[in-house]
């Protein structure tokens, strides 16, 4: 027994080594009343606290109570600890959206306006933009038609989508784009389902924890008197936290529910895909319908990679296709307040830069050029969103386009 649960401890220790440990929930037998009393006086414990920075850090407990109140649709008690919370996260702007809808509700609508303008400006998913379009009496942007078969008389960028999207995001590249080269750009939505990533931290924590667990006798001795051959464990990822999970209920019911718990979390981190595999999944989709006249390039929030790299922002092939990945210019990977226009302006300028590699041209060296090569996120900020007059003038050649001019010295 006692070996039993010196597995049972290092499949947990394993498994939770990489994770916060699960918050607690509330009981299955309290009643809502009690749930209320605890969120309510968490969230004004909070409130009552003189110290932002010490406070900041415990600030989802206001969340919860307010989230509590929305879906108990009581929203104009959820005003106060909104205001509240944002002392703490002003660049919170899911939860500025909804501190806008409340002042809506109350019949503020210039302040309801003002602030939903901010959310609208700032904000990074498409979630809480929507919240408050109704607002700005804005709509929701149309669904991208799917690819199709086109013949385009002019050179024409192409933008693809691959995977989820923020659609506005999108659309603003494709406004950008067509004022700055003076192109036609048209969108496609894919017509087809992605390859699956070939990196990812569920895959790199079952490699991890595989081998110590497959390697103690008592788990070969429990795996044998299942009738489950190791070797099948080996190279199954799926069938190995099955089975661990099985193991798990059998000997220690509350550690099989965090096993769980954890390894569901695992698959939603951080995931990796292929270059190449997108490039195929791309070219395959795009070759019944394009011409010559195609800049194609995909868009992507996947995060992409090629051999031997970490990271990309983007790949090209000359002459063929490219894919721009905007994960990483995304303000909840690099810890920053949102803001879409940022986000934008980063993903234009990877635009600029894969769109001279598209069409055959060599890295450019000048630095006040957006077709520099940038070696982390900070060198990327500091590129310009124009190019280099040499760069333009070349792709004005061959495209036959007229590209504006980066503006003039001060």
């Amino acid at each position: 027994m006692k070996k039993i649960k010196s597995i049972v401890c290092l499949l947990l220790f394993l498994n939770c080594c990489a994770f916060s440990p699960v918050s607690g929930g509330f009981k299955t037998g309290d009643s809502a009343d009690n749930v209320e009393i605890q969120l309510k006086a968490e969230a004004e414990s909070l409130m009552t606290q003189t110290n932002n920075v010490s406070s900041s850090s415990e600030v989802a407990k206001i969340w919860k109570y307010v989230e509590y109140l929305w879906d108990k649709d009581r929203r104009p008690e959820a005003g106060r600890y909104i205001e509240a919370g944002l002392t703490f996260e002003p660049f919170n702007y899911y939860y500025q959206a909804k501190l806008a809808l409340v002042l809506a509700d109350k019949g503020r609508n210039n302040e309801a306006f003002d602030r939903a303008q901010i959310v609208y400006e700032k904000a990074e998913d498409e979630e809480t933009v929507e919240m408050i379009l109704p607002i700005l009496k804005k709509s929701l942007p149309a669904q991208f038609k799917s690819m199709e078969a086109a013949e385009y008389a002019s050179p024409t960028v192409v933008l693809v989508t691959i995977g989820e999207v923020n659609h506005l995001l999108v659309l603003e590249l494709q406004q950008k784009i067509s004022e700055y080269t003076g192109l036609d750009v048209v969108i496609f939505s894919e017509t087809g389902t992605p390859p699956p990533p070939e990196r990812s931290f569920f895959t790199s924590e079952i490699s991890r924890m595989r081998p110590t667990i497959l390697g103690m006798p008592e788990m070969v001795a429990w795996l044998n008197s299942h009738n489950i051959a190791t070797a099948s464990l080996a190279t199954d990822n799926e069938l190995f936290v099955k089975t661990m999970q099985q193991f798990l209920e059998e000997n220690n019911p509350v550690a099989a529910k965090g096993f769980k718990t954890n390894m569901d979390l695992a698959r939603l981190r951080l995931q990796q895909w292929s270059y190449d595999s997108l490039r195929d999944y791309l070219v395959a989709m795009a070759a019944p319908h394009r011409n010559e006249k195609w800049l194609l390039i995909g868009i992507t929030s996947y995060d992409m990679y090629m051999a031997d790299t970490n990271y990309v922002f983007a790949g090209t092939n000359p002459y063929a296709q490219a894919i721009i990945s905007y994960r990483r210019f995304m303000s909840d990977f690099n810890q920053e307040p949102e803001n879409r226009k940022r986000l934008l302006s980063r993903l234009f300028k990877q635009f600029l830069s894969v769109f001279g590699l598209l069409n055959g041209m060599t890295r450019c060296t000048f630095p006040d050029c957006a077709r520099v090569f940038p070696r982390n996120i900070a060198e990327h900020d500091e590129k310009p969103e124009y190019l280099c007059d040499e760069c333009r003038q070349t792709l004005e050649k061959l495209l036959k386009t007229r590209i504006q001019p980066k503006p003039a010295r001060r």
